[in-house]
């Protein structure tokens, strides 16, 4: 007979629970590298997306590039829904509500945020940041701009229909009439009220700040005051001073007043033939910039697909105080005894109007520039999207100059860009704005093929990989580099700018009404070749001894010429684009106490020029 004491069986036990363990092991490692398989994925899924749940004003923009969701959230927050706010004054009620207002949101900087969601601080504050986004906890809401002169022409209409003036006692017949005071609006006073109010976010009600004025004196108590003249004998009236001087503009409600006080000061004698102008009209320049607000243009989209032309922003005319008109008005009044007169503010309309779409002349691709920036590393792909995000929507006038500096503003850290790689006179170095030259590049190529004419262009300081054959490229240092073109199409010109950050490609779609012209593009022609120097080295204490790492590549120098000939009413113009580049050195860094042996090339990813002193 077989044994069956304890020992054996013990030993099956024992190996069964060791096997079970391990399959244990076993899954319990395929689960953890499933789970990071999972956030691998999660992760490079949304390399170049917004985390999915992050939203912009309730609008959710997870899982988009930037570029979609700018123009999503053109669409869905214009006009902006600002929260109601309520004028009010004794038992009546104006409503201030978006339309009103015209609120401005900064959309892109708010996109910027969003993208940055997850992403900043350590591994644990960014995986909660993305955990709560996922589950629907995050929200970025964007800084929101209201013009104050658009708040005080509000403020003005609500005036208007409150203002009382003062009156004196008054007999009239066997009735008498006492004294009534005047009621006036502090337009700068309740103008804050509800520029803070709309800072909050929130809705409210603001009271219109008024402020009583006291009845004047009758015609008879004004003249009843005597005095003895000094050492005479005759009686004497002391001057009256002036009354005041009120300048209204009756569609809006905007009043200014020229008070005693300052009449005296602009008028000392009493005499309007000898009023200071300068100093009136010093005062008429204040009025003027609390009036003022520029017109806003319309943003545009065009539809390829049904060919049609959509808003992203509506255009509103904006207004503007005639300062000679205004001092002639004042002058006037100070020489009669009419005491009010009329505020000559004017409208200001938009240079790209919403309402007239069918008159813009929108209706076809004109041309359309490629440029490829596959295998950038992170901040010079963001930089791109910053600056493309600038021109989404942008219209040019026809006769009018585009400026890529005035359209893309300031190339700095307030203005939404990072730190990379640019060209900083005679080597490559961290700067603010790296990539915005593939944008700037990529605009002279469309503007290139459309044949309009360049009024200033400038070329890197060397060749840059990034932009295929030299003689194509176009940098910009803002302020003082630009690069700029007149729209001489005749019609109206839309920029569109279409980016595909995963693939690295980036285009620029100029549509409007394509001129009766052929345009051609000769190949670059190479002369004045200049090979570069030796290699340049430099100790780098960060580094360890023994370690070189190369920072610049070498790079020929040459003149590169390139003739766009352009066909137009029977007529042929040749328009030369001549780029001159500099041989570029290599540059090695090392650390210390080493010794340099023979290095060789090696390709790495190579700088960007965006803002290139040396070559304004």
């Amino acid at each position: 007979m077989h044994s069956t004491a304890p020992y054996p069986i013990s030993q099956r036990t024992m190996r069964r629970r060791r096997r079970g363990g391990d399959f244990l092991l076993i899954w319990l490692c395929v689960a953890i590298l499933a789970v990071m398989g999972v956030f691998a994925g999660w992760q490079f899924w949304h390399t170049d997306r917004i985390f999915i749940g992050v939203r912009v004003a309730g609008v959710p923009v997870g899982g988009e590039t930037r570029a979609v969701a700018l123009l999503r959230l053109h669409k869905e927050l214009t006009p902006y829904p600002l929260a109601p706010i309520l004028l009010e004054y004794e038992s009546r009620q104006w409503a201030l509500g978006a339309t009103l207002l015209a609120p401005q949101a900064n959309l892109g900087d708010a996109v910027n945020r969003a993208y940055f969601v997850g992403r900043r601080g350590g591994w644990v504050e960014r995986l909660r940041n993305q955990w709560r986004a996922l589950t629907g906890g995050l929200s970025v809401s964007p800084d929101i701009v209201i013009n104050e002169g658009v708040v005080r022409q509000a403020v003005g209409r609500a005036a208007a229909e409150v203002r009382r003036p003062s009156r004196p006692a008054m007999t009239i017949g066997e009735l008498s009439l006492p004294p009534q005071p005047g009621l006036e609006v502090d337009i700068s006073a309740t103008a804050d009220l509800i520029l803070a109010q709309a800072a909050s976010g929130r809705s409210g009600t603001v009271p219109l700040q008024t402020i009583a004025t006291a009845p004047p004196q009758s015609s008879l108590a004004r003249q009843a005051p005597t005095a003895i003249s000094e050492g005479g004998t005759g009686l004497s009236t002391p001057p009256a001073l002036p009354q005041p001087i009120v300048l209204r503009h009756e569609t809006s409600g905007i009043t200014f007043a020229l008070d005693a006080k300052k009449l005296k000061e602009l008028a000392p004698s009493g005499d309007p033939q000898f009023l200071n102008e300068e100093a009136l009209r010093a005062v008429v320049a204040g009025w003027a910039e609390q009036v003022f607000f520029p017109a806003q243009d319309a943003l545009l989209r065009f539809d390829d697909a049904t060919g049609r032309l959509s808003v992203l922003q509506p255009s509103r005319a904006g207004q503007r105080l005639n300062i000679d008109l205004t001092v002639e008005a004042a002058r006037q009044a100070l020489t009669t005894d009419q005491r009010l007169a009329a505020l000559p503010i004017e409208a200001v309309p938009p240079a790209v109007d919403s309402t007239r779409l069918d008159e813009l002349g929108i209706k076809e691709l004109i041309a359309n520039g490629t440029t490829y920036f596959g295998g950038s590393n992170r901040t010079r792909i963001y930089n791109i999207a910053v600056a493309v995000s600038k021109f989404v929507g942008v219209v040019i006038p026809p006769g009018d100059v585009f400026s890529f500096n005035a359209t893309i503003e300031a190339v700095s850290a307030a203005n939404g860009f990072e730190d990379s790689a640019i060209i900083w006179g005679d080597r490559t170095a961290v700067g603010v704005g790296g990539g915005v030259c593939q944008v700037s590049t990529t605009v002279f190529r469309s503007a290139l093929l459309a044949g309009f004419p360049f009024l200033e262009r400038y070329n890197h300081g060397y060749i840059v990989s990034w932009y295929g054959d030299p003689g194509l490229d176009a940098t910009i240092y803002t302020p003082n580099v630009d690069l700029k073109f007149r729209n001489d199409s005749g019609a109206y010109l839309l920029i569109q700018p279409v980016i595909d950050s995963v693939a690295g490609i980036l285009s620029f779609r100029f549509y409007g009404t394509k001129p009766d012209r052929e345009v051609i593009i000769s190949e670059p022609e190479y002369t004045d070749i200049k090979q570069p120097g030796d290699p340049v080295y430099q100790e780098d204490l960060s580094l360890e001894p023994g370690q070189i790492k190369r920072v610049e590549w070498a790079k020929e120098g040459m003149t590169a010429t390139v003739i766009r000939t352009v066909v137009e009413n029977g007529r042929s113009r040749e328009d030369p684009i001549v780029s001159v580049y500099q041989p570029w050195n290599a540059m090695f860094l090392y650390g210390p106490g080493t010794v340099i042996p023979g290095v060789t090339d090696q390709p790495q990813e190579e700088a960007e020029d965006s803002e290139t002193p040396s070559e304004s």
